[in-house]
């Protein structure tokens, strides 16, 4: 077995010289810049524009939820439900939608995914009610993701080659960066003169564009797999239900506690666990991943009875993807638990608008550039191994977000601390641009059979990252609040015993706990007939316990930072070792690790 890894490993070495000098001789892949081929330029042009759109509606819709709610008629509950479902949708659909461009052909997976997406769009923005919204965006685009994210990954993979793939693959969380930054930014212009719903009109016109220029562009694309085997239809339900239990337990997080529950945890009406008992995320956490383990115990049970699997887990042994993996959920999770706090901040306790806060929080995206394009000129050229990349990366997002808790705190001027948060920002959207070479080591590792594998793992390591940095730090935030504002009302010397009392009972069963800005906390007091030297004494304990909130939620993000680095620690020393050659058209050839 010794003798045969390191056959693969050499053999993989060897190839990829050989494919290297294959492509540059044949124009496949010669590389990004200027020296690539018109049709990988093209190609990488198309591809790097698709997900700048993705990422760039994702947070168009959580900048406009205060328009989508008044537009619509109806609850911010309501648009926030469909926001996470459709995170659920892709979440859960994405190794499926990667084994689908295997067996189908990357290319013709993506425009299929594109044209959903596109409809998806369409829908959202004409729809006149909620329940359009939930089949246009949750379903149709969620869907329509699950398909191009994985589609685009192996494209970019398979299409470039050495220093040329490593920016290549890193140009794809810069445009992931850029769109997230400039959303709250044009975003917030557009719902200002126009409406939300041009965004994803914008959305549909440019994603329509790139699916028929790639139409255009496509050639003869051979598939990984056999699509006349028999597709497993359990391990992508299997994989669907874990992963999909995993996003549920962290999108319950903010709302029932991560240890003990908050409230009453009701289905269909019936009250399956009671206030004060265990909460139902580590619950439905636990669910998923027992779930996921029956689905690698059948994945396995395939490959030994040499049928078709959803996706090879054996890839997860080589430390550049299984640790890479880990460290890919790390990446970002903090940054998008940063992004989720800053924003709350800056509304609730600054008083600033989506636009002003947008601007506030542009220095990421630009610090973020810089990070990605001198980091992958470094590692594209041997100067900097992966590995030590991604360890400054969680240093110096660990730094940002103590910098910014800082500034959380009560005692600064909230009149200046827009421009004082800057340095923290700075901080972390260098980092996380050094981490952008992440991508590479993980993609690189996997010879042409295993893109698909690798790149369904990759990609749901990163959709999870997400929705658990959001889920956590909301999650640290309203423990914290609710915990701060207990405290500050029982300590209050203003209110009365009866008044304290009260306000604790009212705190203790409130359905839903987040920050509200001092006005929504006096106007929701005020139509309860609480006013006078009451409802000052509760805006201000208010406002202590949301400071102190964040800021503990801000370093709890710095703490998961300093796990990703010690997940880091982990990976190769050395520079990253290059895919095999590419194959031919048919079956996928047997690789030289052993069964799963």
């Amino acid at each position: 077995m010794g003798r045969r890894n390191g056959a693969g490993r050499g053999g993989r070495q060897g190839g990829g010289r050989d494919r290297g000098r294959d492509r540059g001789r044949s124009g496949g892949g010669a590389g990004a810049g200027d020296g690539a081929p018109r049709v990988a330029r093209t190609l990488f042009v198309l591809l790097i524009t698709a997900n700048f759109v993705i990422n760039y509606t994702s947070t168009a819709m959580n900048v406009a939820l205060s328009d989508i709610v008044d537009d619509l008629g109806t609850s911010l509950t309501g648009v926030q439900s469909v926001i996470s479902l459709y995170a659920l949708v892709v979440a859960a659909c994405l190794i499926t939608g990667s084994k689908l461009g295997a067996r189908h052909g990357d290319r013709r997976t993506f425009v299929v995914g594109g044209q959903i997406f596109a409809v998806g769009a369409l829908v959202t923005a004409l729809g006149p009610t909620l329940p359009f919204m939930l089949v246009g965006w949750s379903l149709l685009q969620g869907a329509g993701v699950a398909l191009m994210l994985p589609a685009l990954v192996s494209l970019l993979t398979e299409s470039f080659t050495g220093a040329a793939r490593t920016k290549a693959l890193s140009a794809l969380g810069v445009s992931a960066g850029i769109a997230s930054g400039v959303a709250p930014v044009a975003g917030g212009l557009i719902f200002h003169y126009l409406s939300w719903r041009v965004s994803f009109l914008l959305a549909t016109v440019v994603t329509l564009a790139v699916v028929l220029l790639m139409r255009r562009e496509a050639g003869p694309e051979p598939s990984r797999t056999r699509p006349d085997r028999r597709f497993d239809n359990l391990g992508a339900l299997l994989s669907a239900a874990g992963f999909g239990l995993l996003v549920v337990a962290t999108l319950l997080a903010g709302r029932y506690g991560l240890i003990e529950d908050r409230q009453d945890f009701q289905v269909l009406g019936v009250t399956l666990l009671r206030r004060g008992q265990v909460s139902p995320v580590p619950l439905l956490a636990g669910a998923g991943l027992v779930v996921l383990a029956v689905f690698a115990g059948w994945e396995r049970h395939l490959i030994k009875r040499g049928r078709d699997s959803l996706v090879r887990l054996v890839v997860l042994r080589d430390r550049r993807i299984g640790v890479g993996s880990l460290t890919l959920v790390m990446l970002f999770l903090v940054p998008s638990g940063m992004l989720f706090l800053v924003p709350v901040f800056l509304q609730t306790t600054a008083g600033f608008d989506a636009l002003r806060s947008g601007i506030t929080l542009i220095s990421m995206p630009v610090a973020l550039s810089v990070g990605a394009s001198m980091t992958a000129r470094l590692v594209g050229s041997g100067r900097m191994t992966h590995r030590t990349a991604q360890l400054w990366a969680f240093s110096l997002m660990t730094a940002g977000c103590v910098a910014v808790a800082v500034m959380f705190g009560p005692r600064w001027d909230v009149s200046a601390v827009g421009l004082a948060l800057t340095p923290g920002l700075l901080l972390v959207g260098f980092g996380r641009g050094m981490a952008t070479t992440a991508n590479d080591l993980v993609q690189s590792a996997a010879p042409p059979e295993e893109v698909s594998d690798v790149t369904g793992l990759s990609r749901t390591a990163t959709y999870l990252g997400s929705s658990f940095g959001v889920a956590l730090a909301g999650a640290f935030m309203t423990t914290t609040l609710l915990l701060a504002f207990e405290a500050g009302v029982k300590d209050s010397t203003v209110l009365s015993s009866a008044q304290r009392q009260r306000v604790v009972q009212a705190v203790e069963h409130q359905v839903q706990v987040t920050a509200a800005t001092d006005d929504a906390v006096r106007a929701r007091l005020a139509s309860q007939g609480v006013t006078g030297a009451a409802a000052d004494e509760l805006v201000r304990v208010n406002a202590e316990a949301r400071g102190r909130a964040l800021a503990v939620a801000a370093l709890g993000m710095g703490v998961l930072a300093v796990v990703g680095f010690l997940l880091a620690l982990g990976l190769p020393r050395g520079p990253a070792t290059p895919a095999g050659p590419a194959t031919p058209a048919g079956p996928a050839v047997p690789t030289a690790r052993p069964p799963a």
